[in-house]
């Protein structure tokens, strides 16, 4: 799995159809998360808590909030970092948003969605 790409980016119309609605979300600036993913190798995971947005790249290291306490058991959606800059880049909105549909985490740049990840646990890098 080590170069595998994790990811598809759909229309927001596609992914509302798809996926479901949005039942929350959080914000990103778009330049805060170019520069998050710069320091993962291939994959960045998302996940939202409580309306705190927490990133990790590869082995669980924490990229977003500074300082944040990784929780063991807590789920994270795992995309590769290529579809994330594809995303960004497609969609060309100064912010981003990670949401939270029924069972799976999305990100939304302007009218672009990423799905489609995997999960870590167990597809942990």
């Amino acid at each position: 799995m080590a170069d595998e790409i994790i990811g598809q980016i759909f229309s927001k119309d596609e992914a509302d159809k798809n996926f479901g609605p949005v039942l929350s979300s959080v914000k990103i600036s778009s330049s805060q998360l170019t520069s998050l993913c710069s320091r993962a190798n291939k994959y960045v995971m998302f996940n939202t808590k409580g309306g705190i947005l927490s990133i990790l790249k590869e082995g669980k290291t924490v990229l977003h909030p500074s300082g944040f306490k990784v929780d063991a058991n807590e789920k994270y959606a795992v995309y590769s970092r290529s579809k994330i800059e594809e995303l960004l880049s497609l969609g060309k909105a100064d912010t981003t948003f990670v949401e939270r549909r029924k069972g799976v985490v999305s990100i939304t740049n302007g009218q672009s969605t990423l799905e489609i990840s995997d999960w870590c646990p167990p597809f942990c890098q």
